[in-house]
C-alpha cells in the first residue's frame, strides 16, 4: 500500500495553454506569463494507476482528504485538513416530481466547513501557498471563496485579506471578520469591470501576497480542489456515472474541475463514460451561456459587457476566469448552456426548501431553474440521471430570502386572532 507523502504524483512545470510557456511552481506568481489563462498542471496517470485503486479508497475516510494524490502538493501530508468534503447526495421526490425528472439527485455543498463548494478548490490552494511559504493569501470575491480562504487561513495560522463587492451580504460580512480576515469593499467604477479583483490585482503584486481567489488565472493549484466533487460523486453513485450534471455557473470553475474529476477517474479506468455538462447562469450575467451559443473556440470566450444586477451574486462574473476550461468540458462532453431569469432563481430556491428541506442561497440553487428549462425543451429526458450540486447555504444572503417572503406582526396569545392569521397565510 501507497504511503502517504512518499511520492509527488504531479509535474511542478506549469504551462500555459495558450503561448505555452513553461514555469516552475514556485515562480508561478513572479514569472506570470500575462496570458490570462490559467497554467496547466499535468499529473502522472500511469503512476496515479499504480498507486490508487478502487479498494485503496474504500479503506480511507470518505471526505476531501480521501483523493490527496489527485492534488498538486509535494507532501501528501501538506493538504490542510478541515473535514472538507464527503458531502450529502441526495435523490429527491418532491421537486424532481414538479421539474418532471425521476432521477435528480443534489450533492449538498453547503455541508463543507465554510458552507460552499469552494472549501474544496481553497482548501488546496491554501495548502499549497503554505508549502510555497507565504504569510499572506488573498482573493476578490463574493462571498463565499473568501469564507473559504479565511477559514483555511485560520486554520493554517496564514493571513487573509478578502477584497468584496460594495454591496456583499453581510452575513458573509460578519463571518470573514469573525474568522480573522481582513475585509476590503470595493465600489463600481467602471461599467462591465468587476471593481473587487482590479483592486485585488494591484495589492497582491504591491504586497508581495500569494493571489487565491478562486478563479484559475492567478492559482493554478487551487483549480484541482475542485475534483474531489467529481470524485465523490462518482463513489456516491455506486460508479453508475450521471447523464447530466449541471452546474451553477460564474467563472466556470466549478464545472470544470468536477468535469476534470470525471477524466482523471476516467484515466485510471474507474468509469467508461463522462457526464454531459451545463453551465447554468443568470441571464443578468451569462458569458458562458453566450460563447456557447455563439460556438466560439474555448481561449477566445465572450465577455460579459454590462454591470450584473442579479439576486445570483456570486455568479455575477462578468469576465468568466475559467471560460475557457468550462467551455472544453461542455463541449468535449457534449452538454449545453442556458440562461435563467431572476424569478425562476426564486422561485427554485423556494421550492427546494419546502419540498426537500433544503436552504440554499440562489448562487447555489440556480441550476433547478436550468434543469427546469432543459426539461421543458426536451433537452433533458425525464428519465435521465441528473446531478446538481447546490452550492451554497441560504443562510450566506440572509438578504434575498426577506426581501422575497411575507412576515406577519406579532399577534397577543389570542386563538381568534391566531386563527384570523393562519387565514390570511400561504404556504
Amino acid at each position: 500500500m501507497l504511503k502517504r507523502g512518499s511520492q509527488q504524483f504531479y509535474d511542478s512545470v506549469l504551462i500555459c495553454p495558450k503561448c505555452r510557456a513553461k514555469i516552475e511552481e514556485e515562480d508561478f506568481i513572479k514569472k506570470y506569463c500575462g496570458c490570462g489563462y490559467r497554467l496547466q498542471i499535468s499529473f502522472k496517470y500511469d503512476e496515479l494507476r499504480e498507486a490508487i485503486t478502487k479498494n485503496l479508497l474504500d479503506k480511507r475516510p470518505f471526505n476531501h482528504e480521501r483523493y490527496v494524490e489527485f492534488y498538486p502538493l509535494k507532501k501528501t501530508d501538506n493538504l490542510i485538513k478541515l473535514g472538507t468534503g464527503g458531502t450529502p447526495f441526495l435523490k429527491t421526490e418532491k421537486i424532481a416530481k414538479k421539474i418532471g425528472v425521476k432521477n435528480l439527485f443534489l450533492k449538498i455543498e453547503s455541508a463543507n466547513p465554510s458552507g460552499s463548494f469552494k472549501d474544496r478548490p481553497i482548501s488546496v490552494g491554501v495548502s499549497k501557498a503554505k508549502e510555497l511559504g507565504s504569510t499572506t493569501v488573498t482573493a476578490a470575491s463574493s462571498g463565499n471563496a473568501a469564507a473559504a480562504l479565511a477559514t483555511f487561513a485560520a486554520r493554517s495560522n496564514l493571513d487573509a485579506v478578502v477584497f468584496v463587492p460594495e454591496h456583499a451580504p453581510q452575513g458573509k460580512i460578519a463571518q470573514l471578520i469573525f474568522l480573522g480576515a481582513k475585509v476590503i469593499k470595493v465600489s463600481v467604477v467602471k461599467e462591465g469591470e468587476d471593481p473587487t479583483v482590479a483592486l485585488f490585482k494591484k495589492a497582491y503584486k504591491e504586497y508581495n501576497w500569494t493571489p487565491s481567489p478562486s478563479f484559475g488565472p492567478f492559482n493554478p493549484f487551487q483549480f484541482e480542489g475542485t475534483k474531489s466533487l467529481g470524485f465523490e460523486i462518482c463513489e456516491q453513485s455506486k460508479w453508475e456515472v450521471p447523464d447530466w450534471i449541471l452546474c451553477n455557473t460564474g467563472s466556470g470553475g466549478l464545472l470544470a474541475g468536477t468535469f476534470q474529476g470525471f477524466i482523471e477517474f476516467q484515466h485510471l479506468d474507474f468509469i467508461d463514460k463522462l457526464p454531459k455538462m451545463v453551465a447554468v447562469q443568470p441571464a443578468e450575467c451569462a458569458p458562458i451561456v453566450n460563447s456557447v451559443n455563439k460556438k466560439v473556440k474555448p481561449l477566445n470566450f465572450i465577455d460579459w459587457t454590462k454591470t450584473p444586477n442579479t439576486v445570483a451574486g456570486g455568479l455575477a462574473d462578468p469576465h468568466p476566469w475559467d471560460g475557457n476550461e468550462a467551455l472544453e468540458a461542455i463541449y468535449e462532453s457534449q452538454g449545453s448552456a442556458v440562461a435563467v431569469n431572476e424569478s425562476d432563481i426564486l422561485r427554485t430556491q423556494r421550492w427546494l426548501a419546502a419540498d426537500e428541506g433544503i436552504f440554499g442561497e440562489p448562487s447555489g440553487t440556480a441550476a433547478l431553474a436550468g434543469l427546469e428549462a432543459l426539461v421543458n425543451d426536451g433537452t433533458i429526458d425525464p428519465s435521465d440521471f441528473v446531478v446538481l450540486p447546490i452550492t451554497g447555504t441560504g443562510f450566506k444572503d440572509p438578504e434575498v430570502v426577506f426581501e422575497n417572503v411575507t412576515i406577519y406582526d406579532a399577534i397577543t396569545p389570542d386563538l381568534e386572532k391566531l386563527k384570523q392569521l393562519l387565514g390570511r397565510m400561504k404556504k
